[in-house]
């Protein structure tokens, strides 16, 4: 009988994993014969030698295997017995495999005693006593405000200081919610669905304009007037790291199982869609405003003409993220000693040491941004020159620290103030806008891809940047083959020659 194309890969799918499933399990069994046979030499098994015996794992929960013994598998009808163990951590599969290996072991005993097995015979089930979580797990006492503490306290995870404000602000909200006071294990699938319906309906900042008034009765009476809720993007980064916590705490072994994996709201929008590159009058109002014609000074007076022309970070920061495709904290955060001559190229070192507080967001972020042309032409070879005439340590030694020790925190504020001023305004604009014009240009200009991941420090679906493992052999990219490349990014209609100086003296 003919099998159709769609059904016979599923068939193949569900006869190799059974296959694979059984010669796991073989393996294990075999595993200590193995071992007293060769003494440990040559013994090649693909199990883990510090896996408890019969314990593997199917999916996402642990089972128990063990061989029957050669005078009962007749009346069985099999050669072994598999039992689920019901959790997905290991710890708790080992402690509850002893008590299934103990209990499967008294009913061969029994077996053999009585002589009354029959064919059809099969063993009695395992009382939920005898697999359940030990007592010392289960009856803990662990609240969902305590665990949220322990969790943001862990040694064991590293977290700056702005993502632990943001941890400690989604977990209030959670546990506004949920309540400080539930039992972690008492902690449902519907409780976690219960959790992301309120935040559909949640409008932003909610506990600074609705303060001292609970996420749930917020939620109904905005629902219920209309008021627009967070955006989906920040509705699943909350249930991103509930699950987070509570994937933290199956590994402590305070529970079993993470209720809300997997719960978040279908985003339909491709992810070019939620930041807008700005279009070409967008970059012309910005490089046209005060600032950049003349201004009355770059403090409070940035957006009222005048004779002044300052050159300071916020002339210099968003000139430099439309050429070069940085982040808005890898700019700000500069030193002097990170623009240098790399093989007679003049290059940003993008890097996290040899700094206080420097931060980058991914490994992939460590790179060498070769200076376009372009900013050369403004004069950006000069003023960094004249920083380092000064000695000053950072390129740009205006900004400050903000209250989480970010030098890009206040310029970010700035810039939604700066962009209200100009025609430049609306929705999704924002410092990113540069860093997607950076990439549609890359794309316009037929960058090699490999080389335009380089570039932003972007990473792939697989951590990396560019295409896997390969990308991990070799020293990447001549500093000379990324300013060919980048050299070719231009944007077509954008006019900056009233910002050009003279270089014959540089």
């Amino acid at each position: 009988m003919p099998v159709s194309g769609t059904t016979l890969p599923k068939i193949v799918e569900k006869q190799s994993y059974k296959q694979q499933s059984l010669a796991d399990c073989r393996t294990r069994v075999s595993h200590n014969a193995c071992r007293s046979r060769n003494g440990g030499a040559g013994c090649r098994t693909q199990v883990s030698h510090r896996s408890p015996s019969g314990v593997w794992r199917r999916g996402a929960m642990y089972q128990y295997r063990v061989r029957v013994p050669a005078d009962l598998r007749q009346v069985l009808g099999s050669s072994h017995i598999n039992r689920s163990l019901g959790t997905a951590s290991l710890a708790v599969a080992r402690r509850s495999a002893k008590a299934m290996a103990y209990q499967i072991d008294r009913s061969f005993e029994e077996a053999r005693k009585s002589g009354a097995w029959k064919a059809a015979s099969a063993l009695p089930p395992l009382q939920a006593a005898e697999v359940s979580v030990p007592s010392t797990i289960a009856d803990h006492g662990l609240t969902l405000g305590i665990v949220v503490e322990r969790y943001l306290t862990d040694a064991t995870i590293c977290r700056s200081p702005k993502s632990q404000i943001v941890y400690r602000t989604t977990f209030a909200t959670v546990c506004a919610i949920l309540g400080s006071d539930t039992p972690i294990k008492s902690i449902s699938r519907d409780g976690c669905r219960q959790v992301l319906s309120v935040l559909q309906a949640l409008p932003p900042n909610s506990r600074k304009r609705w303060p001292g008034i609970s996420p749930v009765d917020v939620a109904a009476d905005a629902h219920q007037r209309g008021v627009a809720p967070m955006s989906t993007a920040n509705c699943n980064e909350y249930m991103n790291k509930l699950s987070s916590l509570l994937n933290w705490a199956v590994r402590e072994e305070m529970i079993d199982r993470n209720p809300a994996r997997g719960l978040r709201v279908a985003d339909r929008r491709l992810a070019r869609e939620k930041r807008d590159p700005f279009t070409l009058p967008q970059l012309r109002a910005i490089f046209t405003a005060p600032l950049y014609t003349g201004c009355r000074d770059d403090g409070s007076g940035y957006a009222v003409v005048g004779s002044n022309r300052p050159r300071r970070g916020r002339f210099w920061i968003p000139l430099i993220a439309l050429w070069s495709g940085m982040r808005q904290s890898e700019i700000c955060q500069l030193l002097t000693g990170d623009v240098r001559l790399i093989e007679n190229v003049l290059c940003f070192v993008v890097s996290d040491v040899d700094g206080d507080g420097k931060r980058l967001k991914t490994a992939a972020s460590r790179r060498l941004v070769p200076v376009h042309p372009e900013l050369l032409r403004i004069g950006f070879a000069l003023y960094v020159s004249e920083r380092r005439r000064s000695g000053d340590c950072r390129l740009f030694p205006d900004l400050s620290l903000d209250s989480l020790g970010l030098y890009s925190g206040k310029f970010a504020k700035w810039l939604a103030r700066f962009l209200a001023s100009t025609s430049a305004a609306a929705p999704g604009a924002c410092f990113h806008g540069f860093r997607h014009s950076f990439r549609d240009a890359l794309r316009e200009a037929r960058i090699d891809r490999d080389i335009a991941l380089t570039l932003g420090g972007w990473t792939t679906s697989s951590g990396s940047s560019g295409g896997g493992v390969a990308d991990a052999y070799g020293r990447g990219y001549r500093s000379s083959a990324l300013n060919d490349a980048i050299s070719k990014i231009a944007y077509p209609g954008l006019d900056l020659s009233h910002l050009y100086v003279e270089t014959s003296k540089g």
